[in-house]
């Protein structure tokens, strides 16, 4: 008959596996504590997911009515999830702000394309506030890029 023992020591469970002599040992990896990145580091900026530009920080996060995330659908049915930021490092605002079809009330909008490859990224509003909303899958993690 097979026994299966678990001991906990030096931080990791041991799991003994077989007769009591010659029992096998497994190791469960010890679960290290979650640090919260620092959103000044470098590999926590949003790059272009094409070109891999540099196009936002995370340590400009925007909140607009203390939400940072939203999914909103266009005229054309289309669902986009943006992620706001208070300015972007490598987007340039293009095109005539408008306030058709705005999501954020009384904030006109104009198309966020990325300095690079001129991919559009998302939106830049003003209005009371200026911010800029990135689409999601649009943007990736520079420290998911790292090799």
């Amino acid at each position: 008959m097979l026994q299966v023992k678990f001991v906990f020591m030096d931080g990791h469970v041991k799991a003994m596996i077989g007769a009591e002599p010659g029992m096998a040992e497994l190791l469960e990896p010890g679960i290290e504590p979650r640090t919260r990145p620092d959103a000044g580091d470098p590999a926590n900026d949003w790059l272009c997911a094409w070109c891999l530009n540099r196009v936002a920080s995370e340590k400009d996060r925007f909140s607009y009515e203390s939400r940072s995330e939203f999914s909103f659908r266009n005229p054309e049915g289309i669902w986009f999830n943006i992620l706001l930021f208070s300015q972007t490092i490598g987007g340039r605002q293009a095109g005539a702000p408008t306030l058709a079809n705005t999501w954020f009330a009384d904030h006109a909008w104009s198309f966020c394309l990325c300095d690079s490859c001129a991919m559009h990224l998302g939106w830049h509003y003003e209005g009371a506030t200026e911010f800029v909303g990135l689409i999601r899958s649009r943007i990736v993690r520079a420290a998911l890029m790292r090799s």
